[in-house]
């Protein structure tokens, strides 16, 4: 079938490249890729990883329009897959057995939103259309029949537990969310959830910003007025899709002076990364981002291993089916996949 897969996730040794990517939406990649020819391709972009998924497309052509809508080199730290090893790798991931957080469902839907951007965009054809359908009945089938989201958690809900590690308790804490997309929304449940005394959420956007507070009986506040609720928080958990850091050295140096001595955590979840590294210099201010993360991730995933092994054998079954539809289709005796699941 000629299925070529790139990918940029949170295994590379660096993020730069990720993070280039992250700034660039999926429908100008689309868009790009159209104009240059290619007839089928899907992009997945998430905080932990960037993906596309093209047919019958050159590699370097593919990598030369994404290092220019990126401004970055990108060849060095991609992931490159084709025909069945793609497919296994896309099943793997709206599995959630790629993730961060093994087993976390929010890839589900982030597998369907880019799929249904690259059909509507009419980048898509029979077989990337089966292909994404397929990949959402495995990503649900694996969490139907076997144990892998027990127990597991979002990265949201990771970064909870961070703050909670760090606090011993949230009871009397004050929580200010930066962002009002599904990420923030996660936090917001997981810090309410744990007790936090206070939530205040904050987005550019001042309606999203209010509706989510209003969700988890929490405060909303205007972006501009964000800055001064750094003196009051205990924690802030940053997770905006801006394009570049929204909280900088200088803002976290000017509230830190206000708040008597009291220590200041914050935790970035987001790709591109909301906070500037240089702020972890700063006395008194404790800097945690998607990486540090992963020793809360590798304790969860030790207790998980066996449900892990049986998803895995489910995506091996039908990555298997899918290979042999696909080279059904060369041969004009086209094989059926039973229980196929349209987008």
């Amino acid at each position: 079938m000629k299925l070529l897969s790139l990918s940029w996730s949170h295994r590379a040794r660096s993020s730069a490249a990720r993070e280039a990517l992250a700034a660039v939406p999926v429908e100008r990649v689309l868009a790009e890729l159209k104009a240059r020819g290619v007839a089928e391709a899907a992009a997945l972009s998430t905080c932990n990883r960037f993906e596309l998924y093209t047919v019958a497309a050159r590699r370097d052509s593919v990598l030369g329009a994404l290092e220019e809508l990126a401004g970055a080199p990108l060849a060095e730290h991609a992931e490159q897959r084709e025909d069945e090893n793609a497919v296994g790798h896309l099943f793997s991931v709206a599995s959630g057995l790629d993730s961060l957080v093994v087993g976390e469902s929010e890839i589900l839907g982030q597998v369907k939103t880019g799929y249904e951007a690259a059909k509507a965009l009419g980048m898509t054809g029979k077989r990337l259309n089966v292909l994404f359908q397929r990949a959402l009945y495995v990503g649900k089938k694996v969490r139907t029949e076997t144990a892998v989201g027990e127990g597991c958690s979002s990265v949201p809900s990771v970064a909870v537990q961070l703050a909670e590690t760090i606090f011993g308790r949230l009871d009397g804490k004050s929580a200010l969310i930066l962002g009002a997309g599904a990420m923030a929304e996660l936090a917001a449940k997981h810090l309410a959830a744990r007790g936090a005394s206070r939530l205040a959420v904050a987005n550019r956007t001042w309606e999203r910003a209010y509706q989510l507070a209003a969700r988890y009986q929490g405060e909303a506040v205007r972006w501009e007025d964000f800055p001064a609720e750094l003196e009051r928080a205990d924690v802030v958990i940053a997770s905006t899709g801006a394009p570049s850091a929204v909280l900088t050295r200088d803002l976290v140096e000017s509230a830190v002076r206000r708040r008597g001595g009291r220590s200041l955590f914050l935790i970035d979840i987001a790709m591109p990364r909301d906070i500037e590294e240089s702020v972890h210099a700063i006395d008194g201010v404790y800097l945690y981002r998607l990486e540090d993360l992963e020793a809360i991730v590798a304790k969860n995933m030790a207790s998980r291993a066996e449900a892990v092994a049986a998803a895995r054998r489910v995506v091996e079954a039908k990555t298997s089916e899918f290979g042999a539809w696909a080279r059904s289709l060369s041969t004009g005796k086209e094989l059926s996949l039973k229980h196929s699941e349209a987008a």
